[in-house]
């Protein structure tokens, strides 16, 4: 005959108990948060930029449908679209900005057609996009104290709304962010371009 003799003592065992308990509770609370809390991403309409009083519309007429971007500020493409496979040509190029001067317009409007220029595409087509800056920030040296940030925030700011439109003229994306580089127009714009051709390249 053999006899069982347990090991386990009563402080395991409540603790064992605890930590079932724990877990059952988790489960619970998860249930209890919305689904679209888990999956679906932040929309700008939704999003404190957005309800801001110094939010500054650009060229985009209808931002419902544009979300919170992985590269860039909010974005969205149509379902089915691959950016990447198609190169892109500077359409309409319009300043709505007050801050960035008419003899600036130009050097910032090349930036972004050297920049934009260069991503290949695979010979799907090319897209058109409408490029209007909606905001420009000079650089300011007194925002160098702001705690953290100043090194970034004192630097130019452009701000830049992209409509990309197949050849039918169809919109199949629309971007918007908020670029910052250097002194100068030309040093955010490469900043920002270069960013907009980042995220065309990676979708």
């Amino acid at each position: 005959m053999f006899s069982h003799v347990s090991d386990i003592s009563p402080q395991i065992i409540g603790r064992c108990k605890t930590f079932i308990r724990s877990i059952c509770l988790v489960s619970l609370l998860v249930m209890f948060i919305p689904l679209n809390a888990l999956c679906s991403p932040e929309r700008l309409v939704d999003s404190s930029d957005y309800r801001d009083k110094d939010f500054v519309k650009g060229c985009i007429g209808d931002y419902s449908d544009m979300v919170k971007g992985d590269d860039l500020d909010w974005v969205w493409i149509s379902p089915g679209t691959v950016l990447a496979n198609y190169k892109i040509s500077i359409g309409k190029f319009e300043n709505v900005s007050e801050d960035l001067r008419s003899s600036q317009v130009e050097g910032v409007k090349n930036t972004y057609k050297e920049i934009l220029s260069k991503h290949r595409g695979d010979n799907k087509g090319v897209l058109t996009a409408d490029i209007c800056v909606y905001e420009f920030q000079k650089f300011s040296a007194g925002k160098a104290w702001i705690p953290f940030a100043g090194g970034h925030q004192m630097q130019a700011g452009i701000g830049v709304e992209m409509i990309l439109k197949d050849k039918w003229g169809k919109t199949v994306a629309k971007l918007r962010d908020m670029s910052r580089a250097g002194m100068q127009p030309e040093d955010a714009a490469d900043e920002s371009a270069t960013n907009l051709k980042k995220f065309i390249s990676k979708h």
